[in-house]
């Protein structure tokens, strides 16, 4: 069995990758591009080579992740820490040695969603340069007339031999609807400059990014773009929905100063653990209920951020008495995701709206795709006679009376259906194009309303979907919506 504190961290790891809060363990088809972003960003560090790149794709297809892993790479080769080893009194060679050998490197991370403004955009990479300790102008509450300048004679004044800065630009679409792009501009020119070595990276998921560009910028850009697409082979998607949810040594581990991975807990247990753990969930993929479920999502999207959405509610189940991933769990959280908007929204409809979309799903049916009000209270109007004629559980007086506008039936499930009067049933079928659920077949038709053409925005599964989740649904009409036309 494994302890309570095992379980406690492999939650937590997983749910971190879930909530791309920490990087997958492998990357799965994005091998070439990585190699490339990579590359661009080592030869910016190593030789001082300026450059600029734009990655694009739809969102979730590992672009911020591509730069992230990059990063992450980079800091392991590069980055030294011990300078105080130094002693001050060291000759100007030994000083030189230092120098060329340091191989540190800044990043400053812009996102357009926050910096809306060229001018908030520069104030952020004042303060970021000012935190880094390479600049003071983070400290000054200068225009933006008078910081740009600034800090384009900060930069310009810089050879190869400083230390090189990496501009990451997420959202880089946003940043090219500033007005006169100036920031942009400015930051390519640099680039393109023998100066103090740049590297602009810019991350969007409009992949007509580049379009939005003026002349005078894109004459500034590299031109090199590096695409990501939503992974098209199923085995890879399986891949990377494996990947993060498999445990590795370093999830159950910490990191010391002297970076020396040491085991939170006894390394034999955990050890056990991870095997365990990993061989259920090889095992979990093997499943074939498990298996249709990402099959479904891969056939609808080929997201992997729903995959993540699905495994949160199993991740957060687990426990001491539970430590593994069961297919059960993932097949209740998979009915929760599969939520329909719409479905949810008639969750609550009144019984004459339902029965006037299931006379619509009818006509539908017999392929009358447009139809007006009239068509659809006289489809309504034949069930209500249907229902009197088999004299599904009415009174004998009832019988005798017969059914007439406004009368009412009693169901075997104790509840009346009554047949309203066309005003009535004309108020709710227009809540039901208020609610957009129904729309005029031509946005030019004029004369009654009871007469205007509609089409509904539901297929005949969602109105299925909603007769079964309607808490007060009668049989007869749960039949009736069943009922093939």
């Amino acid at each position: 069995m494994a302890s309570e504190e095992l379980v406690s961290l492999a939650k937590t790891a997983i749910s971190a990758r879930l909530a791309e809060r920490s990087l997958p363990v492998a990357l799965v088809g994005l091998e070439e591009q990585y190699k490339k972003v990579l590359g661009l960003m080592r030869r910016t560090i190593e030789t001082g080579e300026s450059n600029s790149c734009l990655i694009l794709g739809p969102r979730g297809t590992g672009k911020t992740m591509l730069v992230r892993q990059a990063l992450q790479e980079l800091e392991k080769q590069f980055r030294i820490s011990n300078q105080d080893e130094y002693d001050d009194d060291d000759d100007d060679d030994d000083a030189m040695e230092l120098d060329d050998g340091r191989k540190d490197f800044m990043v400053i991370h812009l996102n357009g969603l926050v910096q809306t403004d060229d001018r908030m955009a520069l104030k952020e990479i004042m303060r970021q340069l000012s935190r880094e300790g390479e600049s003071e102008l983070g400290e000054s509450n200068t225009s933006f007339s008078d910081s740009l300048p600034s800090l384009l004679t900060f930069l310009k004044a810089g050879t190869r031999a400083q230390y090189p800065i990496i501009f990451i630009l997420d959202e880089f679409d946003l940043f090219a609807q500033h007005t006169k792009q100036s920031l942009l501009y400015n930051l390519f020119d640099v680039a393109q400059s023998a100066e103090w070595p740049i590297a602009v990276i810019g991350v969007t998921c409009r992949m007509d990014a580049l379009e939005l560009l003026e002349k005078r910028v894109k004459s500034r850009f590299s031109h090199r773009h590096y695409y990501t697409f939503p992974p098209g082979d199923y085995h890879d998607y399986i891949d990377i929905c494996r990947n993060a949810l498999l445990l590795t040594p370093a999830d159950l581990a910490i990191q010391t100063d002297d970076e020396v991975m040491l085991l939170r807990t006894d390394s034999r247990a955990a050890e056990v653990f991870i095997k365990e753990f990993n061989e259920r969930v090889k095992i979990l993929f093997e499943d074939g209920g498990f298996s249709k479920v990402v099959q479904r999502i891969f056939d609808l999207m080929k997201d992997v951020r729903a995959f993540y959405r699905l495994c949160f509610g199993p991740v957060a189940e687990l426990s001491k008495d539970s430590p593994y991933l069961q297919a059960s769990q993932f097949y209740e959280s998979g009915l929760q995701q599969r939520v329909d908007n719409k479905t949810e929204l008639l969750k609550g409809t009144s019984l004459l709206e339902l029965s006037l979309l299931i006379a619509i799903k009818h006509l539908v049916e017999r392929e009358v795709i447009t139809f007006n009000f009239e068509m659809v209270y006289d489809e309504y109007k034949d069930f209500m006679d249907m229902a009197v004629v088999r004299g599904t559980s009415m009174s004998s007086s009832a019988s005798s009376l017969g059914m007439s506008s406004g009368g009412s039936v009693a169901t075997s499930d104790g509840v009346s259906l009554r047949l309203y009067k066309k005003a009535v049933a004309l108020k709710a079928f227009e809540h039901l194009v208020e609610a957009e659920l129904l729309r005029p077949a031509d946005s030019f038709s004029k004369g009654p309303k009871e007469y205007r053409m509609m089409r509904v925005m539901l297929d005949a599964s969602q109105i299925s979907d909603v007769v079964l989740k309607h808490r007060d649904c009668p049989t007869i009409v749960a039949r009736w919506a069943a009922r093939r036309a």
